[in-house]
């Protein structure tokens, strides 16, 4: 396996946890003392961040995770964790360990690695995820599993779908309106237009409803109905920038 190297914490970040104190004993509880005790040594790096959450006494001392960084980028035989360009480590997917930390950015080129990747992650906290469909590279399809563990923390805030569909464990496609459930502080969202999954009412509804500023859809046929899909955004979203491209 190899040494990953862990990516600069900000200086804000360390000036907070520097100061949290660490209680020495379990806090009053129905569980047992030695119960607790335990469950702070022996839990996986996954429970340990969810008991972290729960009380300061289960914080550690070492952080249960590996900071991967805040711009991380899925290829079809590599993870690449850039730093400043052209600082870039290359990592094949069993070279990671099972306890890194993401946040901030993450491009996938291709989606044969993003389900094991994401067994590698303790936490997933992106701010932009990005799904690259050009001429050399198409993700057709992602899971409906992973799509959720990659937008679990809520603060998502650009989503770059592109053409990829999101699909359950049957096959079923996820509409847009349900994956906007899970991206509610989602600002910017770019769609290549699809003849599987409609804009529909409930799409229309759930971005007027949102905290969306800017939405755009690529591809878009002739046949569209631009001007009514526009006059419905405007009169429900007046603020919402509508970019909308012909194919």
């Amino acid at each position: 396996m190899a040494k990953v190297r862990t990516a600069k914490i900000s200086a804000e970040i360390l000036q907070i946890t520097s100061k949290i104190t660490i209680p020495k004993w379990p806090p009053a509880s129905d569980f047992p003392a030695d119960i607790l005790k335990y469950m702070k040594k022996n839990v996986t790096e996954k429970q340990a961040l969810k008991l972290m959450k729960t009380n300061k006494y289960f914080i550690r001392e070492k952080c249960p995770f590996i900071y991967f960084g805040d711009y991380v980028l899925l290829t079809q035989n590599y993870v690449h964790q850039a730093f400043s360009p052209p600082n870039v480590m290359n990592y094949t997917i069993k070279e990671l360990p099972h306890n890194l930390g993401i946040s901030g950015r993450l491009n996938i080129r291709k989606e044969n690695l993003l389900s094991q990747f994401i067994s590698k992650c303790v936490t997933c906290d992106l701010k932009w995820l990005i799904f690259i469909n050009n001429n050399w590279w198409k993700i057709e399809k992602i899971s409906y599993d992973d799509f959720k563990v990659l937008t679990s923390t809520g603060r998502l805030e650009k989503l770059d779908l592109g053409k990829t569909t999101v699909t359950s464990n049957n096959g079923e496609i996820i509409p847009y309106e349900s994956l906007l459930d899970h991206t509610p502080a989602l600002h910017y969202l770019c769609l290549e237009y699809n003849e599987n999954l409609k804009l529909s009412q409930k799409f229309i509804e759930k971005i007027c409803a949102s905290n969306l500023e800017k939405l755009e859809v690529f591809k878009l046929p002739e046949y569209f109905k631009r001007e009514a899909f526009l006059a419905n955004m405007a009169k429900k979203k007046p603020n919402l920038r509508v970019h909308l491209f012909l194919l």
